[in-house]
C-alpha cells in the first residue's frame, strides 16, 4: 500500500508542476488548462489523470482483497451449526462437501431451502466471484446491482419543464415522463464440471475446501465470466442479456442519431474524425462522467495507433509518455479506453467496432446467490460426478443518449 501512495504523491506533485507551469506560460487560472492549454499540456493532464484514476483502482482492489481475505479467515475459524441450511457456515461447507464425496444428490437437495439446487458454500462462492471479476472488463466499467427477482424498471423520456417567468408570472407545472420500462429478467448461465471420484477425495482433503476445489472455484468463475461477457458485449437482449456492442444497441443508437456508419467498410478504415466525430455525438452531460470510456477491440485500437499525417507521422506519437513507451494505455481523444475481447472485427452490416459513452448508464443485474447440483449418475460408469453451479444475471441499457458507436 505504501508504494501506491508514493506514486500518488509523485503523480500529485507532477500535476502541480504541470499547472504551475500553464499558469506562469499563459496567465491563466489552471482550472482553463482543457480550454486553453496546448496539445501537449492537456494530452499530459489526461495522463496523469489516468494514472491517477488506475491508482486509486488498485488501492481500491488491494482493500477488497484485504476484506476478502478476513472474511475467508473468520469464515475458516467459525463455529459449526448443526444442520444448517447457511452457506455461511462452517457445518453447511462440510454437509456440502460430504454430498459431494458421496455423490448423494439427496443429501445435496436436503441443503436447499427452495426449490432449487443447493447454495455453493460462501468460501467457494467468494473464489467463483472473484475470479470472474477478475475475467470480466464490462463489470469494471458497468454499474453492478444485486436483484432477488425479476422487476421491471422505468426510465425517464424528458425532465420537468423549467420556465423563466416574470413577476407574478404563470408557471406551468409537468411532469417527467416515464415512457420506458425496461424488463430485467436474469438468464441462467450454468457451467458443467465432471470430476474422478478420485479427484473429489483428494481435492476435499481432510474435510476443508482444498487446492484441488480452488482450482474448480477458479476454473468455473473464468468459464461463466467469459460467457458473461460475451453477453454483456454482443448480447442480442432476446433470451440473453443486452450487449453495449451488439446489434440491439446499433440499432437504439441510430434511432437517435448517435451513430459514425462506416458505410459497410472494415474497421482498418476508422480515420481520426471518425474518432473525434462519434464522441462529440454523446451530448456534453454525459462526457464529464468518471466513467466515460471507450469499449473496443485490440483490432481498433491497432488500426487507431496506426493512423498517421501525410503517411509517415503517427498521430499517437511513441515517443511520448501518454503513448505505448511511457507503460500507461493513454487514451483515445482525451478519452481511456478498455480492450473488449467480444467487440466484433469483422465486416458485416450492423457490427459495432467501438462504443463510446458514460458506462455508469450500462447495468448489469446480479440475480442473488449460486446454486449448484450434482449428478453422479451420468458417468457412473466411469466412476465420475457431474457438478453444475449456476448463476442468473442480465444487462441492459439504460440510456441509449448516453453512448455513441461507430459501425460497420
Amino acid at each position: 500500500m505504501a508504494d501506491e501512495l508514493n506514486d500518488i504523491q509523485n503523480t500529485v506533485h507532477e500535476y502541480r508542476r504541470s499547472l504551475e507551469s500553464f499558469e506562469r506560460r499563459t496567465g491563466a487560472k489552471a482550472v482553463e488548462v482543457e480550454q486553453r492549454g496546448s496539445g501537449e499540456e492537456r494530452e499530459k493532464i489526461a495522463r496523469i489523470d489516468a494514472d491517477l484514476d488506475a491508482a486509486e483502482r488498485l488501492i481500491q482492489l488491494r482493500a477488497q482483497v484485504a476484506a476478502q481475505r478476513k472474511a475467508e479467515a473468520e469464515f475458516e475459524t467459525r463455529a459449526p451449526s448443526k444442520g444448517s441450511t447457511d452457506p455461511n457456515t462452517s457445518e453447511y461447507a462440510a454437509r456440502w462437501l460430504k454430498a459431494l464425496a458421496s455423490g448423494n444428490p439427496m443429501e445435496m437437495r436436503a441443503l436447499s431451502l427452495g426449490t432449487s439446487g443447493a447454495a455453493v458454500p460462501t468460501d467457494m462462492e467468494r473464489r467463483i466471484i472473484n475470479k470472474l471479476q477478475d475475467t470480466n472488463v464490462l463489470r469494471s466499467m458497468a454499474t453492478v446491482s444485486t436483484i432477488d427477482s425479476k422487476r421491471t424498471i422505468s426510465v425517464e423520456g424528458n425532465l420537468p419543464t423549467t420556465s423563466l417567468v416574470s413577476e407574478a408570472g404563470t408557471i406551468t407545472p409537468s411532469d417527467p415522463s416515464f415512457g420506458t420500462a425496461i424488463s430485467v429478467v436474469p438468464y441462467k448461465y450454468v457451467c458443467a464440471t465432471q470430476m474422478s471420484q478420485e479427484f473429489i477425495e483428494d481435492a476435499i482433503g481432510n474435510g476443508g475446501i482444498g487446492s484441488g476445489l480452488d482450482y474448480v472455484a477458479t476454473k468455473i468463475g473464468l468459464s461463466i465470466g467469459l460467457k458473461e461477457e460475451e453477453a454483456f458485449t454482443i448480447g442480442t437482449g432476446s433470451s440473453q442479456p443486452e450487449g453495449i456492442a451488439g446489434s440491439a444497441a446499433n440499432t437504439a443508437l441510430a434511432a437517435i442519431s448517435q451513430v459514425t456508419d462506416l458505410g459497410g467498410a472494415a474497421v482498418t478504415t476508422v480515420t481520426g474524425d471518425n474518432l473525434i466525430d462519434t464522441v462529440h455525438l454523446v451530448p456534453p452531460q454525459y462526457r464529464n462522467g468518471p466513467r466515460f470510456s471507450w469499449l473496443i477491440s485490440d483490432t481498433f485500437l491497432k488500426t487507431v495507433r496506426k493512423i498517421k499525417v501525410n503517411t509517415t507521422d503517427y498521430v499517437w506519437k511513441l515517443n511520448e509518455v501518454a503513448g505505448i513507451s511511457g507503460g500507461a494505455p493513454g487514451t483515445i481523444y482525451g478519452v481511456p479506453y478498455r480492450i473488449g475481447q467480444y467487440v466484433r472485427t469483422a465486416t458485416s452490416n450492423n457490427n459495432v467496432f467501438a462504443v463510446v459513452g458514460d458506462f455508469s448508464y450500462f447495468e448489469i443485474f446480479d440475480r442473488t446467490g449460486i446454486t449448484s447440483m450434482l449428478d453422479p449418475y451420468s458417468a457412473a460408469s466411469t466412476h465420475q460426478t457431474t457438478l453444475y453451479v449456476y448463476k442468473r444475471v442480465d444487462s441492459h441499457i439504460m440510456l441509449a443518449n448516453a453512448f455513441a458507436a461507430i459501425t460497420c
